[in-house]
Formats: C-alpha cells, structure tokens, sequence
C-alpha cells in the first residue's frame, strides 16, 4: 500500500520525479464524496494541455471557480515536466508517455520514433507516478488535456454521454476511436480495462491559449461534474 496520501482541499503533493528531477504534482480542491481528475502535460509539445490546467489550476486557488459541494477534484497540471520544459512530446528519454503504461495491449514495437514505447511497459517514473495517482485518487472521472491537427473528444467505456455533453459546449466531434491504435495509453489502461470514464480531449493543436481556454472552459467542467450531479 502506498505510503503516500492524499492532499488536503487547496493543497497539493508530490507523486513522483521525472528523469530530470522535477516534481510531479498532484492537486486538490473540494472534498466531495466524486473524486475527478484532470492531467495535463502528457505531451509535452502539446503545451495547449498544460497551459488550461493551469489556468484552471489558478481559479482555483484564486476562489474564482469552486468545484462545489460534491466533487473533489485532482489536477496534475503536468505530467511530463520535463518534455514540457523542452517543447517535447516525450520525456527525457524520449519515451512516449502514452505508450508506456501497463496495459494488456502493450508493445515494444514501433515505426514512428514519437511512438517509441520505452524499454517495458511503465518503464517511466513519469508512468510509475501516473499509476500512483490512480491509486491514491481512485477517479471515477478522468479526463486528459492532449492537442492535435484533428481536435475531437476521443472517449473510452461507456461514456458517449459525457463526451456528447461536452461536445455540446465545445463542438468537438465525440469519437471512440481515434483511427490508429494506442497500446499503453491512458484511455486503453484506464477507460477500456478498468472501466474509468476516461476523456481525451484533443484541443486544436496551435489554437491561442485565451481561444482554448474561452471555447473549452464549460466543457471541461460539465465533464468533471457529470456523474457528481
């Protein structure tokens, strides 16, 4: 059992150190009977990810947005401290962070060097944290901030009404498959074999951080609230 434990409301702890040595931390506000978890930071060059959590992040601590009386909710604004500090999709030994974790499905072969799964699955201290945060928070709600070309809400379990709630707010398409596989993703560890409603939200990769922010903030937000209700 870990030794580890959760944070207070408004505090936040250390869950595990990249290769770097930078902290990887986790964050708490409301102490609600739902536990939800926001992640950002994954890929590092995905700087749209980060940059919202941590808007979000401040409004928290700055009381202008409160989670309310049924949610506590978990922020690790980055993931990947170190691919965020260089503008890398990976971390610092260029290990795709979304590949790497232990899941059925995991594979040491790749073709594309973006992809490059890591030696074993959860090889990473990035991954051994991000499996820490699970077990700590236990979510029934997870949603991770990602960016790409091809902006949707890609969804994993049975979660299409979450994802079409969000869609709602933000316009995004809600897709179950995103058209390549992703073994040692989040969404497949998470959403897929252990029934966590898991969100991927792929924001418009290159979109100004105050256009992200403005267009997905409610969307966000009714994802995190939607089965605390």
């Amino acid at each position: 059992m870990s030794t580890v434990k959760l944070p207070e409301s408004g505090q936040s702890i250390v869950v595990g150190q990249s290769h770097e040595g930078r902290a990887i931390e986790l964050y708490r506000f409301g102490t609600g009977a739902f536990p939800s978890l926001l992640i950002g930071g994954v890929h590092g060059d995905e700087s749209e990810g980060h940059l919202f959590a941590e808007r979000l992040l401040a409004q928290l601590q700055s009381g202008e947005y409160a989670p309310g009386s049924e949610l506590s909710l978990y922020i690790c604004p980055r993931l990947n401290p170190d691919g965020c500090a260089a503008d890398r999709r990976t971390n610092h030994r260029n290990v795709d962070l979304n590949r790497n974790l232990p899941t059925k499905d995991w594979t040491g072969s790749f073709t594309n060097p973006r992809y490059y799964p890591g030696a074993a699955a959860g090889s990473e201290p990035e991954s051994a944290a991000t499996l820490k945060i699970l077990e700590l928070v236990q979510p029934r709600f997870i949603c991770s901030l990602h960016s790409w070309e091809n902006a949707m809400i890609n969804y994993n379990g049975d979660i299409l009404d979450v994802a079409e709630a969000m869609s709602a707010k933000n316009g995004l398409p809600p897709k179950g498959d995103i058209g390549y596989p992703t073994p040692g993703s989040l969404g497949t560890y998470a959403g897929l074999e252990r029934a966590i409603p898991t969100i991927t939200m792929e924001f418009l990769r290159g979109e100004a951080p105050e256009t992200v922010w403005q267009r997905h903030r409610e969307a966000i937000l009714v994802g995190l609230h939607f089965y605390a209700r």
